[in-house]
């Protein structure tokens, strides 16, 4: 997706078209069971040799008739830690690319993720909430250096204005995405995943 939330494009056959990726068995294929563009309606172009750089995210949009759909991953899996940069302001897709479940303390922001913060998504594409004080919250959470926070340094809630409860212990599964909004102001903003071995 785009900094603004849309579908990103790429480039099939000289224009520009959304980046959706169908899964194809090889008996539907021209080029292979694989991945392939929507707008390659006849499935001639593989498009397996896509890149997905470590930590980026993407949605899986799960039809409402179908059920138990899963995605198995295979690849590298970090022995040391990874750190993820974010050039664009806006909204940048992640996650959690490790194969076991991590907190949001697990996550070390830069310096420069003063103003920039970390949100969780419903299936519909609106912020999730979650319960705060008895109420329901935007589950946006800004990190907070100790000298500032009453609960230590560390991940709160952006209703907890006075930073009293800290967050770091919020889970998050092996796979799952988040948004990193970052601030248009903001320069050098990263965040690192720790190593999963």
């Amino acid at each position: 997706m785009t900094a603004g939330g849309a579908t990103a494009k790429v480039d099939f056959n000289g224009k520009q078209v959304a980046a959706k990726y169908f899964y194809v068995d090889e008996d539907d294929a021209e080029d292979g069971a694989g991945w392939y563009l929507q707008a390659d309606e006849d499935y001639e172009y593989n498009q397996n040799s896509v890149v997905l750089p470590y930590g980026d995210g993407f949605l899986v949009n799960r039809a409402s008739g179908e059920a138990s759909e899963t995605l198995t991953f295979a690849g590298q899996v970090a022995n040391e830690p990874v750190t993820k940069s974010f050039p664009r302001s806006g909204y940048n897709l992640i996650g959690n690319c490790t194969p076991t479940q991590i907190t949001l303390g697990d996550l070390t922001p830069s310096e420069g993720f003063s103003s920039s913060f970390i949100t969780f998504m419903t299936a519909g594409g609106a912020t999730a909430k979650v319960d705060f004080n008895g109420k329901q919250v935007a589950a946006k959470y800004f990190y907070v250096d100790e000298d500032d926070a009453e609960d230590g340094a560390g991940w709160y809630l952006q209703a907890d204005e006075d930073y009293e409860y800290n967050q770091n212990s919020v889970p998050l599964a092996a796979g799952e995405g988040f948004l990193v909004n970052r601030a248009s102001g903001e320069s050098g903003v990263t965040l690192t995943i720790p190593a999963a071995l």
